[in-house]
């Protein structure tokens, strides 16, 4: 049997996504302790890999739909600065299943600036990925409590601003292109961070290419998970969307594998916390599949 190519491209972004995540959390955790310094580097590495992206792909400058373009950009960077924030506090294996809370914001969004209206079940599975979210947030105290800390607060807002981001795409892909909104999008977002370097302070800045490295694959596995999953979503969307929420158990393999050998790479929970967690993956996949395919 032939695999179709939109489910390898699929296949390709949940991986890129999850391999930058975990890049991101490395280096919040051994390289840069300032996580505005942090946020202002992650940024910037995506650059040179998006500098690539009109030679692979059709790239045209927008003579409409800057609106949303710059709408898309703000959201995008605002999201990126509680995202930043908040894996100085959380696990990957916390934060990641998260990313799964945009379908939820998607759907209240569209419900609220669109008009549309979903059967019960959609909302039922509203509530399986929100309880899904309260058991990843769990660790050795077994206290709901870990839930409303700050830096679930700051996943969480990161997940209602990318989903405005996501909404404003919808918006500028009216006029454009998938990877035309890749490219000027993002440059536009870089040219937001930019913005924060009087705020930081220039001596503040100065880092070692050691402590840029991990920065820079997450740049590198970022643009490979985007650009792979607006290729698929150009011959499937559902299946492809669908695919690329694996996101997080890839994620939570990983880290568990690091806890195993090098526990001080990533983190390092009990087995009991683990499978409390992947329970937790277990339903947050679960609702947003049916979202998803909704």
């Amino acid at each position: 049997m032939t695999i179709q190519p939109y489910i390898i491209f699929s296949l390709i972004a949940a991986t890129g996504f999850a391999l930058s995540s975990l890049s991101n959390k490395f280096a919040s955790k051994h390289k840069i302790a300032n996580p505005w310094v942090m946020f202002f580097y992650s940024t910037l590495c995506f650059v040179p890999f998006l500098l690539l992206v009109p030679l692979f792909f059709n790239v045209s400058f927008p003579t409409a739909g800057w609106l949303y373009i710059f709408l898309y950009a703000l959201a995008f960077i605002i999201g990126h600065i509680f995202f930043i924030l908040a894996i100085y506090r959380l696990d990957a294996s916390t934060f990641a299943p998260f990313f799964q809370l945009q379908s939820v914001f998607v759907v209240i969004l569209a419900f609220l600036f669109l008009g549309e209206r979903f059967p019960l079940n959609n909302y039922l599975f509203i509530i399986l990925i929100l309880l899904g979210s309260v058991l990843v947030s769990l660790d050795e105290k077994m206290n709901l409590k870990t839930y409303f800390k700050l830096g679930i607060l700051l996943i969480i807002s990161q997940q209602l601003f990318h989903a405005f981001s996501n909404l404003f795409a919808g918006f500028a892909l009216k006029s454009i292109n998938s990877f035309t909104l890749i490219f000027w999008g993002d440059l536009t977002t870089v040219a937001l961070a930019l913005l924060i370097i009087p705020f930081i302070g220039v001596s503040k800045l100065k880092v070692s290419a050691s402590q840029i490295k991990p920065l820079l694959l997450a740049g590198f596995f970022s643009i490979v998970g985007a650009t792979a999953l607006f290729t698929a979503f150009q011959t499937n969307v559902t299946i492809s969307s669908v695919l690329s929420l694996l996101t997080s158990p890839i994620v939570l393999s990983l880290t568990i594998l690091a806890s195993i050998f090098r526990p001080n790479l990533l983190e390092h929970h009990t087995k009991k916390v683990y499978a409390i967690r992947a329970f937790g993956v277990l339903l947050i996949l679960l609702g947003a599949i049916k979202l998803s395919t909704g």
